[in-house]
């Protein structure tokens, strides 16, 4: 018995089940990483002291968005969501919501038997707005740094 599964119809075509080929080619491809020399591995991962170096300087980058003296004008794109507990908060409210507001328009969709991608859209869009702003508000603030480090540079040289 070949597997199928049954799929909305957004053309009206007559409802049927897919059916896929019971035949399968698999293709066995050796890992790069086992043909690969030591001195490879190496130059191209982490060892566990990079990994240790990487977490400590996460940790002072943390702690000093958490006391407001990123004085060292460190990046903290990545870390944005550890800035306070009710920052992350916020942050997974409005995800569920945007989550939340597409199941359920298309629960209702497929109720009434519509498929409407554009409303789909649109209620992510409304639900997503505050992640948007806080995502332009960021880049604008990128943008600044860049051009000042620009400048600097400029004037350096």
């Amino acid at each position: 018995m070949m597997p199928s599964f049954k799929i909305t119809n957004p053309k009206g075509y007559k409802k049927g089940n897919i059916t896929f080929s019971p035949n399968d080619d698999v293709f066995v491809i050796e890992r790069y990483e086992d043909i690969m020399s030591d001195d490879e591995k190496a130059m191209l991962w982490y060892t566990n002291q990079d990994k240790r170096k990487i977490q400590h300087s996460i940790k002072k980058t943390l702690k000093a968005m958490q006391k407001n003296t990123n004085t060292c004008n460190r990046c903290i794109r990545g870390l944005e969501h550890m800035i306070s507990p009710e920052h992350f908060e916020q942050k997974k409210i409005n995800r569920d919501c945007v989550q939340l507001g597409v199941l359920k328009e298309q629960q209702r969709q497929e109720m009434y038997g519509i498929i409407d991608s554009n409303e789909l859209r649109n209620i992510s869009s409304k639900a997503s707005k505050w992640a948007r702003n806080k995502a332009l508000e960021q880049g604008a603030i990128d943008a600044m740094y860049q051009q000042e480090l620009a400048v600097n540079m400029y004037d350096r040289h």
